[in-house]
């Protein structure tokens, strides 16, 4: 069955909530670099403030905290999810000690810390469903190859573990996600014995429904379920190829209905929405550019370089920007481009809108008081709530604000081969 999308997007709204005309971040053509002129990569980045007027969006931290209480430690955030209900959020951090902290903030105030533990580097963490209060699920996925449900209600939090226990050996998971209607999990893995895997459970059971291995030559970096179709799964790796499956078909090669290549190797990929509901896809890849490809492309309707990025972000030398996240900004779905930079602290974070579909960028939003390198984002933009972790261990959540203080203001064995190819057409009507 070919999924079939409207393709027309309506870029026509571009600008930030409060519908005020962002200026062009980007320096002028006198201020660029000189062919010739040697740069030293060492050098601090100095931002041109000069250019902060144009920055629209005003946000201040309401929460910061250190997740290494000893100084010596250096752990990372390496990924976190968030839900908010009322005026409690709820945020989970994966770290780069195996462990998850799950944090409750009341009104910028810590609440409670509870503390999940995997045997290797955990690779992502995801709530599960819940539409009318904070969710007490909880999965994580690690390269112990397995994926974990926990339930924060409950003394011992792990009540279900989901792996391929197919051979001998546990497959390495790289990335992993949870279907909208959240009954089913897919897993993306490195390469084991010449394949890399697409796996996937019927949570209720925590059974292991079966796999794909033949679409990807090498490491799978990234897999998303559709957020509103339940049987869509698109799939990134560093072989360039981003996969788009419906997996109601009962084979990989019938499953398989598109095949994007990026000509580089995939970082992140996001679903996002636009009030027709077209689908687009959102690239980032290793190299640090975006593209954005509507779901019935043979090529991308947009790309970004990431030296239009570098420009737009009003820092000298522009060498050192990274993109940490894409976000969608309002129902319309217009993206922005969270972006730092990983020179010594990688204190300048901020926001880029995409201007009419790209690659024109303009300024959005300062995030001051930023005290590291940023490595993972949520944004909730039905409330405008930004929650950030990075390097240097801390967990910062931003609002929007008026305030021009910006500070913190709160106190048998069988073979690979004989692993079953995956249907979930009559899976939905299983009981948990």
């Amino acid at each position: 069955m070919t999924l079939q999308f409207i393709t027309d997007t309506d870029s026509s709204d571009s600008s930030s909530e409060n519908g005020e005309n962002s200026g062009n971040s980007s320096f002028n053509d006198e201020d660029s670099l000189d062919e010739d002129e040697v740069i030293d990569i060492h050098e601090e980045p100095v931002f041109d403030s000069s250019k902060e007027i144009h920055y629209k969006v005003k946000y201040k931290q309401t929460f910061e905290e250190s997740i290494s209480s000893n100084e010596d430690d250096e752990i990372y955030v390496l990924n976190l999810d968030a839900q908010k209900s009322g005026q409690t959020l709820r945020v989970a951090t994966a770290l780069s000690n195996f462990t998850c902290n799950v944090y409750d903030i009341d009104a910028g105030v810590k609440s409670n810390t509870t503390y999940l533990k995997h045997e290797k580097k955990i690779v992502d963490v995801k709530f599960g469903s819940s539409s009318t209060q904070l969710s007490s699920i909880v999965y994580t996925g690690s390269e112990d190859g397995t994926i974990k449900l926990w339930d924060l209600r409950l003394k011992e939090k792990c009540v279900s573990v989901f792996k391929d226990d197919t051979d001998a050996e546990l497959k390495p998971l790289s990335c992993f996600d949870v279907s909208c209607d959240g009954r089913f999990l897919v897993a993306g893995t490195e390469v084991f014995k010449d394949d890399a895997f697409l796996l996937f459970w019927d949570i209720r059971t925590s059974n292991l429904l079966g796999g794909y291995w033949d679409t990807h030559q090498e490491d799978i970096t990234q897999v998303k379920f559709h957020p509103t179709e339940d049987k869509t799964v698109i799939s990134g790796s560093t072989d360039g190829i981003i996969n788009l499956f419906d997996v109601t078909q009962t084979t990989e090669q019938d499953a398989l209905q598109s095949s994007f290549n990026t000509n580089s190797s995939i970082a992140l990929l996001s679903w996002f929405k636009n009030k027709n509901d077209d689908s687009i896809i959102s690239c980032v890849t290793h190299t640090e550019d975006v593209q954005l490809w509507h779901t019935t492309d043979s090529s991308p309707y947009s790309i970004i370089p990431r030296e239009t990025i570098s420009s737009s972000m009003n820092i000298k030398p522009d060498l050192f920007s990274q993109i940490i996240n894409c976000h969608q900004t309002n129902e319309n779905g217009n993206i922005m481009l969270l972006v730092g930079n990983d020179n010594s602290r990688g204190e300048h974070l901020q926001s880029l809108d995409i201007i009419n579909d790209g690659p024109e960028l303009s300024p959005r939003t300062l995030f001051k008081n930023n005290k590291q390198i940023v490595r993972c984002s949520w944004y909730d933009y039905k409330c405008g709530i930004m929650v950030t972790g990075g390097e240097a261990g801390i967990l910062n959540v931003w609002v929007p604000s008026d305030d021009e203080n910006n500070s913190v203001d709160n106190t048998g064995k069988c073979t690979l081969k004989e692993l079953p190819k995956v249907s979930l057409k009559n899976h939905s009507s299983k009981p948990y």
